[in-house]
C-alpha cells in the first residue's frame, strides 16, 4: 500500500491533487503560469511532400486548397470566415521593431521587412496565409503542431536535420514544440497557407523565440544547432545579423 505523502506526491505530478483532511481540504492544481518552459526538437523529423498529410487533414483547409488549385481565389480575393472580427480582415506586417501593423493594399512594397498574412479563421481551427518578398525569419517553436501548403514560390525549410525546398504545392507538417524556420532567400519569394490541426483561438498560443529560452542550456543549445544548419545551407548568420543579404 501506498503511504498518504507518496500519494500526494502522485497526484501532485499528475497536475492536480487535495492537500489537507476532510471538509478543510483544498484543491491544488497547475496554473498556466507555473507550467514549464517547453524543451524543443531542433526540427520536424518530417520533409516537405507533394500530398497532404493525414496529420494536416482538415475539411475547411482542404477546400481552401481546392479552390486555390482551381484559380478560384489568390491572395488577394481569398476571404475569413466569420470567427476573424471583420476590423481584423486586412493584410498584416511587421516594422522594424517586431510590432504588427495593416500594410496599405496588401502590397509587399509597403511591408517595412518583406513579408505580410492575412488571418483566415481562428475557430473551428487557426488558419492565415503569408506572401513573402526576400526576407529572413527568426527560428521559434509552440506547442501546436504546424502544417503549411506551398501557394507561391519557393524557399529552404528546417526539416529533417537540414534545410530542405519546399516548392509551390508542397506540404509540410510541423509537430508541437519542434523548432522551425523558413528563410526567403529567393527573388521570386515565397507564400503559404498555415494551419494549426484540431487546434484553434490563436491568443491562447505560446510562441518562444531563442530570448525566450534564455539561460536555459538545453533549450538554447537547441537553438545554437540550428544556427549552424542555417550557416551551412544557406551562408545565413543568426537571425538579425543578415541585414545585407536581404535590402
Amino acid at each position: 500500500m501506498m503511504k498518504p505523502v507518496a500519494l500526494i506526491l502522485t497526484a501532485l505530478l499528475a497536475g492536480n491533487a487535495y492537500a489537507g483532511h476532510g471538509e478543510h481540504a483544498f484543491k491544488m492544481e497547475q496554473r498556466p503560469y507555473q507550467q514549464p518552459t517547453a524543451i524543443p526538437y531542433d526540427y520536424s523529423p518530417y520533409s516537405p511532400q507533394t500530398t497532404m498529410p493525414e496529420q494536416c487533414r482538415d475539411p475547411l483547409v482542404e477546400q481552401y486548397i481546392a479552390d486555390w488549385e482551381a484559380g478560384k481565389i489568390d491572395f488577394n480575393t481569398i476571404t475569413a470566415n466569420d470567427s476573424i472580427a471583420k476590423d481584423q480582415r486586412f493584410c498584416k506586417g511587421l516594422d522594424n521593431d517586431g510590432n504588427i501593423l495593416e500594410v496599405k493594399g496588401c502590397d509587399l512594397n509597403n511591408a517595412p521587412v518583406g513579408y505580410l498574412w492575412k488571418e483566415l479563421a481562428d475557430y473551428p481551427l487557426t488558419i492565415g496565409i503569408t506572401n513573402g518578398g526576400k526576407s529572413d525569419h527568426e527560428p521559434h517553436f509552440h506547442g501546436q503542431p504546424e502544417c503549411y501548403y506551398a501557394v507561391s514560390g519557393r524557399a529552404r525549410t528546417l526539416a529533417d536535420g537540414e534545410y530542405k525546398w519546399m516548392e509551390k504545392g508542397m506540404y509540410f507538417y510541423i509537430p508541437g514544440n519542434t523548432i522551425h524556420n523558413t528563410p526567403i532567400t529567393e527573388e521570386e519569394g515565397f507564400g503559404v497557407l498555415y494551419w494549426y490541426p484540431k487546434n484553434a483561438h490563436f491568443d491562447g498560443f505560446k510562441y518562444y523565440w531563442r530570448k525566450d529560452v534564455k539561460n536555459l542550456r538545453v533549450a538554447e543549445e537547441a537553438f545554437d544547432r540550428v544556427d549552424i544548419m542555417r550557416k551551412a545551407a544557406m551562408g545565413l548568420g543568426p537571425y538579425g545579423t543578415n541585414e545585407a543579404r536581404f535590402k
